[in-house]
């Protein structure tokens, strides 16, 4: 029996557990885990270095949101280009890649044209570090290129209240620098900069998945999937037939077990007032 897609999966099919103070609190909806607002309606950003990323390290919370109303967009960050197992896919493997993720996507319940994909290139986002003018052959938004030009633009174009990226945490660069250069966007989108890109938003809440190297510290957010959520999952990730070793890596995950972590990022801007108290002494 083919796996079901996530818009005939009930919200029932997942359960939800929550580190308060340390402790495990069952949650008993994906809305009371996502701090209690009305879920319908809302637009959750998924953040992508690579095309398979997302339904490794969310394809059960993206089903549960699918499920209780959520628009999700997920942004997919490089092109694939190399990613080929076989030398007669060099040329082909970028357009064999994007087939394959709006396959992996519709598993999941979300709809091609809720895919925005970047172009940039797959393993080489050192140099599209920051913003500046594009030339020729440059991914661009309003002629400039760069991942912050490119994230500015997709966070004021979609507005979501959540967004979810992989931990900085993990070991390859394309992933750390999408990190990094999405966080310090969350600033740019909100603030009157550069205005060609969209109108300022309200800073949405982030989280962190793992993708393959573990958190900085510990997530805040465990999502478990029924059978069939879970069967879906590892059906989104099997579409990605291009990559040969995805069977071995379906395989492990299966024996993992229906078991995702979500991490909240928590950050505050600088203030002196933070460090005060440790310098102040004994001054009565």
């Amino acid at each position: 029996m083919p796996p079901q897609t996530a818009d005939s999966v009930s919200t029932s099919a997942f359960q939800f557990t929550r580190l308060e103070d340390g402790r495990p609190v069952h949650q008993n909806s994906l809305q009371q885990a996502a701090g209690g607002e009305p879920l319908k309606g809302q637009t959750w950003m998924f953040v992508s270095p690579h095309d398979d990323d997302l339904c490794i390290g969310a394809g059960l919370l993206i089903q549960a949101a699918v499920a209780a109303g959520v628009d999700v967009q997920a942004v997919i960050v490089t092109d694939g280009s190399l990613g080929y197992c076989e030398a007669t896919q060099q040329e082909s493997i970028v357009e064999i890649r994007k087939a394959e993720t709006v396959r992996s996507f519709n598993f999941l319940g979300v709809e091609g044209s809720h895919l925005t994909f970047l172009g940039f290139p797959d393993g080489g986002l050192t140099r599209y570090i920051g913003r500046r003018r594009a030339v020729d052959g440059d991914p661009q938004v309003a002629g400039c290129t760069g991942l912050q030009n490119a994230f500015t633009h997709s966070l004021r174009e979609l507005r979501p209240s959540h967004v979810f990226v992989p931990t900085k945490m993990d070991l390859h660069p394309d992933h750390q620098i999408t990190h990094n250069e999405l966080m310090i966007s969350l600033f740019h989108a909100s603030g009157k900069i550069w205005p060609e890109l969209g109108d300022p938003l309200d800073v949405p809440r982030v989280h962190e998945m793992a993708v393959y190297c573990d958190f900085p510290s510990d997530p805040h957010l465990e999502v478990i999937g029924g059978e069939s959520p879970f069967e879906t999952k590892l059906a989104s990730i099997a579409a990605y037939e291009s990559q040969l070793q995805i069977a071995e890596l379906v395989e492990q995950l299966r024996s993992a077990g229906p078991f995702e972590y979500i991490r909240d990022v928590n950050f505050k801007l600088y203030s002196p007032q933070r460090y005060r108290p440790l310098f102040a002494g004994d001054q009565a």
